[in-house]
């Protein structure tokens, strides 16, 4: 026992030596190496500890303020609400999260058809970052709302009635762990394909065209802007994008992979 805690001891000086070595200051190179060194220590010192300690650690640990926890419970929150018709919402007040869903005719997009799997995931951050009541948020979340539902109604080959949403109001700051969680959960097909571009700006136009601009034309300051892609090589993207990701075709399918999510093994 005694030769265990005189080298228990040995460790605790050497620790405090190296400490101050650190605290002096190391070249960059040394510096990099030296931190390398001692976090494969720190993994191994703290394998070492759950090994003399009598008590099992746990294997997980319910944190409600991880971002990925908040952001599935704003999700179920979300999920939990009744669809509307899109073109059908008047302004309200209030920042959050929203879902897109098409209910439509467009063939490419027929895999996810009249399921509760999304099409698009946003946010709207309110206008102030530290507004707590809804009208205090200002209208953000009803207008990130109405510009989607104007760039469909510029679609020559989409229709307003086809979409349905949901939104839920949230408490600021709180969107942004929802649409990451949701993002990462749904991995809707729009997202990233340029649905919410502008063309406010001589810059922009000069842009080559969005992928959604290109299967979507309508909007008329994108016309003249040469695609990026061709519609063919893009309708092949969103045939493998379906393939490649779950679709998801009833709530009660979401809120199973919700709880299997929440259970700890």
């Amino acid at each position: 026992m005694t030769s265990k805690i005189s080298r228990y001891a040995r460790l605790r000086e050497l620790i405090s030596e190296l400490t101050q070595e650190a605290a002096a200051g190391l070249p960059d190179r040394k510096a990099r190496a030296a931190l390398r060194e001692a976090r494969q220590a720190s993994d191994e010192v703290d394998r070492l500890v759950q090994q003399l300690d009598p008590i099992t650690r746990p294997q997980h640990v319910f944190y409600p303020s991880d971002p990925r926890i908040t952001g599935l419970f704003v999700a179920m929150a979300l999920v939990a609400q009744e669809t509307l018709a899109l073109g059908s919402l008047k302004v309200f007040y209030g920042s959050g999260v929203y879902a897109l869903y098409y209910r439509g005719d467009f063939s490419p997009y027929g895999p996810i058809c009249r399921t509760e799997h999304p099409i698009y995931i946003g946010k709207a951050d309110p206008k102030d970052p530290q507004a707590g009541l809804p009208w205090d948020q200002g209208d953000k979340l009803f207008g990130r709302l109405k510009e989607h539902r104007s760039s469909i109604a510029k679609a020559k080959n989409l229709r307003v009635d086809d979409f349905r949403c949901r939104h839920l109001v949230v408490q600021s700051g709180f969107q942004n762990a929802a649409e990451g969680y949701l993002r990462s959960f749904f991995n809707p097909l729009w997202n990233g394909l340029g649905i919410g571009k502008h063309g406010d700006f001589a810059s922009t136009r000069q842009n080559k065209k969005s992928v959604w601009d290109t299967l979507h034309p309508g909007r008329t300051w994108a016309g003249p802007s040469p695609e990026g892609k061709s519609e063919a090589e893009i309708l092949s993207n969103v045939e493998a994008h379906f393939i490649a990701h779950h679709i998801y075709r009833s709530v009660n399918e979401i809120v199973d992979q919700f709880y299997l999510q929440l259970k700890q093994k």
